[in-house]
């Protein structure tokens, strides 16, 4: 099974308190995902700054930027993030059977977020995609997962 042009991947966000379920939608062709869940449908945009693949800016479908992530490494495993919110994150991916991401709030290190997504890719070339989405799909995910909990 391939990336198509929005091919549904489950993720799963548990932040401690409650479990999120989101269908994250990836859209290569445009460096773009789609988040479902429940109460959220939201599409959002993956920018870089010039040729920089390891700083990511991701914006809402009106052009609005939500975050900044910046990347340590060039396998984009390790690295930070941060919310229009001045919200600061530290992440780690783990790769196995299902890639796994860990969030830590820098503010308050015992806020450990924790996110599983199953490893769908064939290729390298949608591993590079995959793995170039998955943090502004979590950043997007705790953003909107924070702004439908103060709504409801």
């Amino acid at each position: 099974m391939g990336i198509a042009v929005y091919n549904a991947v489950p993720m799963v966000l548990n932040d401690g308190n409650m479990e999120h379920r989101f269908i994250l939608k990836l859209n290569p062709s445009t460096d773009s995902f789609r988040l479902e869940s429940d109460h959220i449908k939201r599409n959002v945009f993956i920018g870089r700054r010039m040729f920089n693949k390891l700083f990511q800016l991701i914006r809402n479908e009106y052009g609005t930027v939500m975050g900044r992530i910046q990347y340590f490494d060039n396998q984009m495993t390790k690295g930070s993030a941060s919310t229009t919110d001045n919200e600061q994150f530290r992440f780690e991916i783990k790769d196995g059977k299902h890639m796994e991401v860990l969030i830590e709030d820098e503010h308050s290190p015992e806020h450990l977020v924790k996110v599983t997504l199953p490893d769908i890719t064939q290729t390298t070339k949608e591993k590079q995609f995959q793995l170039g989405a998955l943090i502004p799909s979590v950043l997007a995910a705790l953003i909107f997962s924070k702004e439908a909990r103060l709504i409801a």
